[in-house]
């Protein structure tokens, strides 16, 4: 059995770990930093629909000329349950990504400022060393032990390394949603538009979706309750679903998940622990988009860590800054948009409908996010109570 010795192990090579091992190299070059990733390869299997708004990823890698952007997306097209479209938000809205070139550009950064990275390689277990961690290890070479001074657990939705360390990641069956996609193509839809779907038939308690690729080609999926779905899993109602809007498309790549749109958990830090992105639940619940706002997380943990190590100090209590600081930064507003989403979920499909043919009532200049979600809060008011924090 090998062993080897680290500053920071990062668990996970997804967005949210390769920006924090980036970051903590980037805040000090002397820290040994290795990330471990169980997969084969960084980027692959591709697990969302790709889609991240483009003042978002401009903070963390330069899109111009970008070969990790796959479409560039100018509008969104809302589809109500009876089929009604609103068209909405044309202008720079964000892009849809190649992750299987995405998450390599990440690692390329994250290795140019020092961080080794290793696939193929799982965690399967750790313990608390000292004042560090020790982290046992399975993978090509072999079983292995990693002693770190700092775990960074960025091991998604998944993830095993907060329950290892004792903090609490459960996540109420209501707010954990099942996802399934196929790439499609040649089929016909606006190139330069995402399309959102809505629907008790269609994805009950989600949204299906439509995310360019390309011309004809494109991520269709769709994420639900489990709870609302009649037993049926979301492969079989997204089948029913391309065999009703998108009969004569190709399915060629296939992905399942899962996504969790609930708040962040309330500890995401303990002795000389982190956990950010996915594993911390640090998601949009709104949206279910975790791309971003892993990066953000992964940005600070990096910096806080490198912090931590230089003032010789990786307790909780030091560590705490991290989720004081994400919390200011995302986390409330993601206690507020899941209040939202809590509100809408109480809505038929008869409301949806009717809110889309209010919305095509106003110019199409005019007609923005803002604007349709004022048209629900007067058809409403109900939901005045949990918008009015965050939009007042």
């Amino acid at each position: 059995m090998s062993e080897e010795r680290c500053d920071v192990l990062v668990v996970g090579g997804g967005p949210a770990g390769l920006v924090a091992a980036r970051e903590t190299c980037a805040a000090d070059s002397g820290l040994e930093v290795l990330v471990l990733e169980r997969d084969r390869a960084v980027g692959a299997p591709v697990r969302c629909g790709e889609g991240v708004g483009s003042k978002g990823v401009s903070e963390f890698l330069d899109p111009t000329g970008a070969n990790w952007i796959a479409r560039k997306i100018t509008r969104v097209i809302f589809w109500a349950p009876d089929g009604t479209e609103v068209r909405v938000a044309e202008g720079d809205v964000g892009y849809i990504l190649d992750r299987t070139r995405f998450e390599p550009a990440l690692a390329a950064d994250a290795g140019r400022e020092g961080a080794e990275i290793r696939t193929g390689t799982e965690v399967v277990g750790i313990a608390r060393d000292g004042d560090g961690w020790i982290a046992r290890t399975r993978g090509p070479r072999g079983d292995g032990v990693v002693r770190a001074r700092v775990i960074i657990g960025a091991d998604g939705v998944e993830s095993m390394i907060g329950r290892w360390a004792g903090l609490d990641t459960r996540v109420p069956s209501r707010d954990m949603e099942s996802c399934a996609q196929y790439v499609v193509s040649g089929i016909e839809f606006d190139p330069d538009a995402i399309y959102l779907h809505f629907g008790d038939q269609i994805a009950p308690g989600g949204y299906a979706w439509v995310f360019p690729k390309g011309v004809g080609v494109a991520n269709v999926g769709l994420g639900m309750v489990a709870l609302k779905a009649d037993g049926r899993p979301a492969r079989e109602w997204l089948h029913a679903y391309l065999d009703r809007y998108f009969p004569t498309g190709t399915r060629t790549g296939y992905t399942v998940g899962g996504v969790i749109v609930h708040t962040t958990v309330k500890r995401t830090v303990t002795d000389g622990l982190i956990l950010c992105g996915d594993a911390a639940h640090m998601i949009n619940p709104l949206s279910g988009g975790g791309i971003v706002t892993g990066m953000k997380a992964g940005r600070l943990a990096g910096r806080t860590v490198a912090s931590a190590l230089a003032d010789r100090d990786t307790s909780a209590a030091r560590l705490q800054r991290y989720h004081n600081e994400w919390m200011a930064l995302m986390g409330e507003d993601h206690e507020r948009f899941y209040r939202i989403k809590e509100a809408l979920n109480k809505f038929d499909d008869d409301f949806y409908n009717r809110l889309a043919r209010t919305v095509n009532g106003i110019a199409p200049d005019k007609r923005t996010l803002g604007r349709v979600f004022a048209q629900a809060l007067m058809q409403h008011p109900s939901l005045l109570p949990v918008a009015a924090r965050y939009f007042v």
